[in-house]
């Protein structure tokens, strides 16, 4: 519902009463008002978007001896900056180090391994589990996933954006 509201003003701006008091002129009257339009729906709330990074998926990313492959400036502005500095330490020497991912859609967790690869600025997320994640939400080439870091449970979070 919407209505209209009127708001007077009584106090006089400070030039107005400056002027009032050097001519001594003690005028109270109404100087001002002003017509506010209000409306008593509420607000739609903001659509939130924690997608950080956005991977689109290649053939490689389904491949059985890779994994979904990460690009390095990608991981270090939203993976690494979160993980302490042991985790980090380990994937910088090429060593994989164990993480927890979960399908936002149905809820499922998914035990996985990062790391980086050996000859280029590409991180990977792999394991078997993986191909589980795959055949149960049937992911295929040009698919677009969203994925970010959940700093509180130390979880990545996954969700298909769109087929």
């Amino acid at each position: 519902m919407t209505g209209k509201e009127v708001y007077y003003h009584f106090l006089e701006t400070k030039e107005r009463e400056d002027e009032s008091n050097r001519h001594h002129n003690l005028d109270f009257r109404l100087y001002e008002f002003e017509v506010v339009e209000k409306n008593d729906r509420s607000p739609q709330l903001l659509y939130l978007f924690p997608w950080e990074i956005i991977k689109e998926i290649t053939p490689q990313d389904l491949e059985l001896q890779f994994g979904i492959e990460l690009n390095a400036m990608q991981v270090r502005e939203h993976l690494l900056t979160h993980w302490n500095f042991e985790d980090k330490q380990r994937i910088l020497r090429g060593e994989q180090v164990p993480l927890l991912m979960l399908d936002m859609d149905t809820q499922t967790e998914y035990p996985l391994f990062f790391k980086k690869w050996s000859d280029r600025e590409r991180y990977m997320i792999h394991g078997y589990a993986l191909l589980e994640f795959v055949a149960n939400r049937n992911l295929t080439v040009g698919m677009t996933i969203g994925m970010y870091w959940h700093n509180k449970s130390r979880i990545l979070r996954l969700s298909i954006l769109d087929n």
